[in-house]
């Protein structure tokens, strides 16, 4: 009797275990068919976004090409008040330009379609380029620059120059836009085992506690930073993850004690 209702009892257990395992299959079947699906559409978006980015662009190039040549007096003398009204058309549609480059960017980077021509580079040389491009703006807001214990026997990185190019600006960028008047920007360099560790500190409005998880989100821009700039893209630090995860390092930041945020990345030496 204990041997029949044993044996029932077993009988019950694989059926059960066969049921489920049944099931199993099925959820990855399922489970499979959905992925393929998703890439569908994610491969769908991306060629979506970059036919209409590229379509925008060209017709956006024509009219600053046009706009350049009549501020500049090529087609007659222009009134202060009409050269006024064109350079704020000039200055929307490149800020229109440089929102379609970044979606292309970002797009770029979500297919891997970005290709990486790495060399050894001294990444403070580049940065310093980066910073005279950007002068004016730095002495239009009175800030303060400085580099922090600037080590000039560095060692070279590896890494692409444009990408990091696009890195350094974007961080730059950020630090003097959402940092007020006469405040102070600090650029550190270190060596940190095999890696350069970069440091981009700024006395500016800092990023709130409850936005901080988002911060390198495709299109977040957290809400004191809207307040302050109502343009932009919310793609600069997503493309900049995205590059440096890519030269094979990490970035993140910290709020400063005194107000302010420092964002910092690691680029590997180059052997």
């Amino acid at each position: 009797m204990s041997e029949s209702v044993d044996f029932e009892k077993l009988k019950k257990v694989l059926a059960e275990q066969e049921n489920s395992a049944k099931m199993l299959i099925r959820r990855d079947l399922e489970l499979t068919r959905a992925n393929e699906k998703l890439h569908e559409l994610d491969q769908s978006k991306s060629n979506f976004i970059s036919i209409v980015a590229h379509q925008l662009r060209t017709p956006l190039s024509g009219v600053k090409w046009t706009l350049n040549m009549v501020l500049s007096g090529s087609l007659g003398q222009l009134t202060i008040e009409q050269k006024s009204f064109l350079m704020k058309c000039y200055e929307s549609n490149e800020r229109m330009i440089i929102l379609i480059n970044d979606m292309l960017g970002a797009d770029r980077i979500d297919s891997e379609k970005l290709k990486y021509h790495l060399v050894p580079t001294q990444i403070l040389d580049l940065m310093d380029n980066v910073l005279f491009e950007m002068t004016s703006v730095i002495s239009k807001k009175k800030l303060r620059m400085s580099f922090v214990n600037r080590n000039q026997s560095l060692p070279h990185v590896l890494i692409d120059t444009e990408k990091m190019r696009a890195v350094l600006q974007n961080l730059l960028e950020n630090a003097i836009k959402y940092t007020p008047v006469g405040g102070k920007i600090e650029i550190g360099s270190q060596r940190a085992g095999n890696f350069v560790e970069i440091s981009i500190k700024d006395s500016g409005i800092g990023i709130p506690d409850d936005e901080r998880k988002n911060i390198f989100n495709r299109f977040f821009r957290a809400k004191n930073a809207v307040r302050v700039e109502t343009d932009g893209s919310g793609l600069g630090l997503f493309i900049a993850h995205g590059i440096i995860e890519k030269h094979g390092g990490k970035i993140w930041f910290e709020p400063n004690p005194d107000g302010g945020t420092t964002f910092h990345f690691t680029i590997l030496i180059s052997k």
